[in-house]
């Protein structure tokens, strides 16, 4: 055991990650006509188990999406049974983020707006993946919640309970504005996001050696990046001021420390790039250069390759411990985003020629 991690999960880890799919599978699936066709595809892969006994060729872009985001819950809970118990602790941490998922997928259902998986039995997919069960939120009082206010009363942390009592409003959904039912979505996400990122970096935090420092690095670039993409929504489509902006941060802190992001809200959204002009992540936010309609998605891509290739190097170090199954989940969870894209692009008739703006992996040219 070195650092709470075993040699059978790193090695677990490192077989998992041979497993992705690569460049030309994604290509391949670019060219089906149908989501259909894209599930049925796909439930000849690894992706078999969670896709066994839905109709795959009448399968709806929601539903699927929703059963590719539900292979990552699956594949984290299996490293449960190679993990010491200091390991299947952080396991467990990390994992929440499917509770916040669950809960913010009945959120918005609750205010309105379309959701993942709503033709779905939610209890029956969460039941697909064997050993797992919801810790920060209480499933069946979360899913019979009617109002706003019944499904916050579902958390089980009463600090988030308290905090995102405070972000909702009491009114009924209906009775809102377009503007504030717009803010109050965002609010409970960022209410949400801050407690499990700053939890799980101050676990990743407590570990020594290298298993600790790639943890860091890996939970804490996102954090960076996740603060930095909050203060360019929040000043550009939500046109809060600079100090209103800098109240919604994670408080944990990796390389971009407050005088940056002090910096970054501060700066026009349009002036991103030029804040950041000598940092680690210059370039990322460069939205002069971006076409106007992919913007947004443009950046999400950069956010998204920079995280892939922090991953692959926590692999490259060789070292033992946690952050091997970490680094194999955020590819994974990678893996899942790119074929949400694909799904996306073969439903609404995207150009295939401009898939590399959306995947995390760059095709090269498309013919």
């Amino acid at each position: 055991m070195t650092g709470g991690g075993s040699i059978a999960e790193s090695v677990k880890a490192r077989i998992r990650r041979g497993t992705l799919i690569q460049s030309e599978d994604f290509r391949s699936l670019l060219d089906l006509s149908s989501v259909g066709e894209i599930a049925v595809r796909l439930g000849a892969s690894a992706y078999a188990a969670l896709l066994k006994g839905f109709n795959l060729e009448e399968m709806r872009r929601s539903d699927l999406e929703f059963l590719l985001g539900i292979a990552v819950l699956a594949e984290g809970v299996t490293f449960r049974h190679y993990a010491g118990l200091s390991d299947r602790k952080l396991l467990d941490l990390w994992l929440e983020s499917f509770d916040i998922m669950l809960f913010k997928n009945h959120f918005r259902r609750t205010m309105g707006t379309g959701v993942w998986g709503g033709h779905m039995d939610a209890n029956r997919v969460l039941g697909l993946v064997s050993g797992f069960r919801l810790t920060l939120v209480d499933q069946e009082r979360l899913l019979s919640g009617a109002t706003l206010r019944d499904i916050v009363a579902a958390v089980r942390s009463e600090p988030l309970r308290a905090a995102l009592s405070e972000a909702i409003p009491s009114r009924d959904p209906s009775e809102m504005s377009g503007a504030e039912f717009q803010k109050t979505s965002f609010n409970a996400g960022m209410v949400l996001d801050r407690y499990y990122f700053d939890n799980l970096y101050a676990a990743a935090a407590t570990l020594g050696g290298v298993e600790g420092r790639m943890l860091r690095a890996l939970v804490g670039t996102r954090v960076d990046l996740m603060n930095l993409y909050w203060i360019y929504r929040a000043r550009r489509f939500f046109n809060m001021t600079p100090e209103e902006a800098l109240t919604l941060l994670v408080k944990a802190r990796y390389r971009a420390d407050f005088e940056l992001l002090t910096k970054a809200a501060f700066a026009e959204p349009r002036a991103l790039a030029a804040a950041l002009q000598g940092t680690t992540y210059e370039g990322i936010f460069d939205v002069e250069n971006s076409s106007a309609a992919l913007r947004e998605v443009e950046i999400e891509s950069r956010i998204s390759r920079f995280l892939f290739a922090v991953a692959e190097r926590v692999f490259l170090a060789g070292a033992l411990g946690f952050q091997n199954i970490a680094a194999y989940l955020t590819l994974k969870e990678l893996e899942v985003r790119d074929l949400v894209a694909v799904v996306e692009s073969v439903r609404y008739g995207f150009d295939r020629s401009k898939a590399d703006l959306l995947l995390v992996r760059p095709l090269g040219k498309v013919s």
